[in-house]
């Protein structure tokens, strides 16, 4: 355990003096997570309904709160539907597609904009790389693609409304990830250390052409088993946006930034193969690049069955990892 601890610390002391941060409301699906992000068995299929509400209402520029302000506040509510298979012991594969019921900004002058539709199609391979019995640890990379199957480019009117409104993100989007998890106390107790990068395709329509600057994602996250079918956790999650680039290919100023969030979260198993989660992310540390809306608050829940094909009893290392 103490190694592990040591390890995190020291990720996380590497990553902090960089100040971490995302913006609020960037197009496409918003991190979801996994209902069972360290889980791999063979023919073992997972269906999953997920729901996020996020709120934004405050500027900040650098590390301060800044007296700017043009949008009032801004929210979205998403949802988005998981499937995932085992291939074998070794390999899950899983598709995700999402939709916003509403992505909506209300101005300072009196003025409101909305939008709504598919958002993104996201598809992911999770390999079993490595266990060891003994120390109880495991370790899983990963691979997502997004697909911007979803609308883009919807107008208000004669006007295109802004990227950060899009129910799509309009971009190629490929994602290598890395999740590490170590148990305690006959599984009662695991820690989890994730950490993924996120490169975006330049999007080029007849109305936009923009780059969103790379994401990067590291978080550290303890579960315990409080009951024989609940489970509480903590995770410290940090997020790096690098800027965006214009049609000219130059840095775009006000966007970017970094963000450190802690999430208190929950999940109950009922009826055995039924999951009910819920997480609460509070944001706890911004740092902009230039003016820009932030978030308040999110939360969401989620509801996920797993159907047994194989027939054999399943041990997974569970997780809502964000």
């Amino acid at each position: 355990m103490r190694s592990f601890l040591i390890l995190a610390i020291l990720t996380l002391a590497v990553i902090l003096p960089y100040q971490m941060l995302a913006q609020c409301c960037a197009a496409g699906n918003p991190i979801s997570g996994d209902g069972s992000a360290g889980g791999t068995a063979k023919n073992v299929f997972e269906a999953s309904l997920y729901y996020q509400h996020s709120y934004s209402n405050t500027y900040f520029n650098g590390t301060q709160k800044s007296d700017y302000q043009y949008i009032d506040y801004s929210y979205y509510d998403f949802t988005s539907l998981r499937l995932a298979y085992g291939l074998s012991n070794r390999f899950k594969v899983s598709a995700e597609l999402g939709y916003f019921f509403s992505k909506a900004q209300s101005f300072d002058f009196g003025y409101d904009r909305n939008a709504y539709g598919i958002g993104d199609l996201v598809l992911g391979v999770q390999y079993f790389a490595y266990r060891n019995p003994k120390r109880k640890i495991d370790i899983f990379p990963s691979f997502n693609l997004t697909l911007p199957v979803g609308n883009f480019d919807q107008m208000d009117g004669v006007v295109v409304l802004p990227i950060d409104l899009q129910p799509s993100s309009g971009s190629f989007k490929y994602k290598l990830g890395l999740l590490i998890s170590k148990r305690y106390m006959q599984d009662k107790l695991a820690l989890f250390l994730s950490g993924d990068a996120e490169v975006s395709q330049r999007i080029n329509t007849d109305r936009t052409n923009y780059k969103y600057g790379n994401l990067y994602n590291l978080s550290f996250y303890g579960s315990y088993k409080i009951l024989k079918r609940l489970t509480g956790a903590v995770q410290v999650r940090g997020q790096i946006r690098e800027k965006a680039s214009d049609s000219n290919r130059e840095t775009l100023q006000s966007t970017g930034g970094k963000y450190i969030f802690v999430s208190p979260q929950l999940r109950y198993n009922f009826w055995r193969t039924w999951n009910i989660s819920g997480v609460f992310d509070i944001p706890v540390y911004k740092n902009t690049n230039g003016n820009q809306l932030t978030n308040t608050y999110a939360f969401s829940f989620r509801l996920s069955k797993t159907f047994n094909f194989s027939k054999k009893k399943i041990k997974t290392v569970n997780a809502d990892l964000k």
